[in-house]
């Protein structure tokens, strides 16, 4: 089992992601505390059809490393 994160360690994360990941809109959901990434730039659009537009993870860092891995993706395109 997972410790829960308080509130401001929360926000600390959010905002070290956000800082990494301008272009990626960062969200923690209380209910599962699952961490959620989606490209700023394709928020209207369906993102359940674009490859690499959303991730998802248990943790902050899982979630640092899928964005990593695919901001690494994006540049050998």
């Amino acid at each position: 089992m997972r410790a829960v994160a308080s509130a401001p360690e929360i926000e600390a994360k959010k905002a070290a992601l956000r800082e990494e990941f301008p272009s990626w809109s960062i969200i923690h959901t209380t209910d599962t505390g699952r961490w959620w990434a989606t490209r700023v730039t394709l928020v209207s659009e369906d993102l359940s059809r674009i490859e690499g537009a959303t991730f998802d993870a248990d943790t902050a860092e899982e979630l640092r490393t899928m964005l990593r891995e695919g901001d690494d993706a994006g540049k050998e395109r």
